[in-house]
């Protein structure tokens, strides 16, 4: 495949058109649209279609597209990683979900930080799916999710810890420390996550499992944090991974509420690409002080 007309063609995708990509990569626009017609035949398959004023990528052209990327993001990689390497100058780029970010990582980031002070970190605060797409695209090195369900034909996963989520009230609340069933649950005010976060999926997940109508939506709050907020301040009750309400629980702003049945959990997880071959030294330096996350 012609290098140069698949890299003119990722910008014209990426740009949206044929006159912006001409003029990002200082080139006619008949020099673009002729270089993107012969990598169609070259390939045997129609990649844009005129939309307007601008383009529309077909089915074909957008599978081309993503995998043009990540061979222009590795190649990016390659070019910093060999400059950093050659000045004796590394760099570490992590994704990570809101959890590991804030609640499991920063303590052992700290740690190798100290033991290796030459080494620069740089943690991305993203949701699952773009923590996956900067692992895919080379953006980061790797990447931590939180999440039950996995898969990814490029990627692969490697479990961690398991992290169990409690049903939390404010200690004032007539269940708190209180052992309830999955129905006498059902009838409390709830504090949803936003739809699309996993915490949100395992929740309704949980109720499916066990047949039980779903608890009143009371709040719907965007963010972990927030929904822990409103609950401290006496309203409702909520879902929350332990790592992120034991302080609280202990400080007595929060209290546990048992539910029959209830053994919540989802994993952490190491995402990495399938491609590479040596495991980052990080990944070694966490998997050898796992006990900090217990």
């Amino acid at each position: 495949m012609n290098l140069h007309a698949l890299r003119i063609f990722t910008n014209v995708a990426k740009l949206g058109g044929i006159t912006a990509a001409a003029n990002k990569m200082l080139l006619s626009q008949p020099a673009v649209t002729i270089q993107i017609r012969k990598l169609e035949s070259e390939i045997g398959a129609k990649l844009i279609e005129g939309k307007g004023r601008g383009i529309q990528l077909t089915p074909e052209g957008k599978f081309l597209y993503e995998q043009g990327m990540r061979l222009f993001y590795l190649e990016a990689q390659i070019d910093e990683k060999l400059g950093k390497f050659l000045a004796k100058e590394e760099k570490t780029h992590i994704a990570s979900s809101y959890i590991p970010t804030n609640y499991i990582l920063p303590p052992i980031i700290a740690r190798y930080k100290l033991a290796n002070p030459h080494i620069e970190f740089f943690v991305s605060l993203g949701n699952v799916k773009s923590v996956e797409e900067q692992v895919l695209n080379y953006e980061v090195d790797f990447g931590f999710v939180v999440q039950n369900k996995i898969g990814h034909p490029d990627l692969q996963f490697e479990k961690i810890v398991d992290i169990p989520f409690w049903f939390v009230a404010h200690p004032s609340h007539s269940l708190a420390n209180q052992t309830i069933s999955i129905h006498e649950l059902s009838n409390e005010d709830f504090i949803y996550r936003e739809r699309g976060s996993s915490t949100l999926d395992l929740l309704e997940a949980f109720f499916y499992t066990f047949n039980g109508p779903l608890p009143k939506l009371g709040l719907q709050m965007q963010g972990l944090h927030e929904s822990i907020k409103v609950v401290e301040a006496g309203y409702g009750m909520t879902l929350a991974p332990s790592y992120s309400v034991t302080e609280g629980i202990t400080n007595g702003k929060l209290a546990r509420v048992y539910v029959e049945q209830a053994h919540i959990q989802q994993s952490l997880f190491i995402c990495t690409r399938k491609s590479d071959i040596e495991e980052h030294p990080f990944i070694q330096y966490l998997k050898g002080h796992l006990n900090a996350l217990n």
